[in-house]
């Protein structure tokens, strides 16, 4: 199974993209990958706390990842979304391969995480153009994986996202189930978050969007293809399917995978 083919999967933790930054595949030393998505998401609900009111938010996304094989146990993570020419939230994370266990040509990993996302732009929070709080957070996971030797794999995650400023904090887990067939890789996933206190949108003395604690249940799903060596393409789909102060958004994602090595092979 070769990792290869699967890292990009990663692509933009904000909540209109693809499932997650940080997952147990591992790009070997030297090795750099560049996605560049398109994203285009609508939601029509909003849930107002523990109420759903009707909201009409169309967005149009562009998506930057890159992920480095600083060593073959240490990988480094950037993403950036950019919405109406202005970016978001920058996220940065260094991930571990503490663990790994290979028996009957099966294979066990458990990796921790750290990373931080900052605002990249002053960006304007209380509009619906926004896909974040500008949020300061500094963010652990750990992500336990288990690959099959018939090329599908389970995988496991959990994490908090602590902000620093006044946004309310997180706990994050999600769960993901995938499947390779030569140059085809496919997923479905489940993601959660739970927003830590917080206020509720419509509450009295809600004074900025940046004070609301947000959860939502989320689900989607990934088809990619290897092109050669160097690229590949992707398409995704995803919906949230319940939530606190955020939208049953659908989203509909596509994009470009730009594969380099930047160490000669031996």
């Amino acid at each position: 199974m070769k990792a290869v083919c699967l890292s990009f999967f990663l692509c933009l933790s904000c909540l209109g993209f693809t499932q997650g930054n940080i997952d147990g595949f591992f790009k070997p030393k030297g090795d750099l990958e560049i996605a560049i998505s398109g994203t285009y998401v609508y939601s029509r609900i909003y849930f107002a706390g523990v109420s759903s009111i009707f909201y009409k938010r169309d967005q149009s996304i562009i998506g930057l990842y890159g992920v480095y094989g600083l060593s073959d146990k240490w990988n480094l993570i950037a993403s950036l979304p950019v919405i109406n020419f202005t970016p978001q939230d920058l996220a940065l994370y260094a991930k571990y391969k503490l663990y790994e266990s290979k028996f009957n040509a099966c294979e066990v990993t458990l990796a921790p995480a750290f990373g931080v996302s900052v605002p990249a732009w002053n960006y304007n929070t209380e509009s619906g153009q926004a896909i974040g709080q500008q949020a300061v957070t500094v963010q652990p996971k750990l992500v336990m994986q288990f690959k099959h030797a018939r090329n599908w794999f389970v995988q496991a995650q959990t994490g908090y996202n602590y902000s620093i400023n006044s946004v309310p904090s997180a706990f994050v887990a999600s769960a993901k189930a995938g499947f390779i067939y030569k140059k085809w890789y496919f997923d479905v996933w489940y993601d959660y978050q739970l927003g830590i206190g917080g206020k509720d949108y419509g509450t009295v003395g809600l004074e900025s969007f940046r004070e609301l604690g947000v959860s939502y249940e989320r689900v989607g799903g990934v088809v990619y293809a290897s092109i050669g060596d160097r690229w590949g393409g992707f398409l995704s789909l995803s919906t949230v399917l319940s939530g606190r102060n955020s939208s049953d958004s659908n989203t509909f994602n596509g994009g470009v995978v730009l594969k380099f090595k930047t160490t000669k092979e031996k």
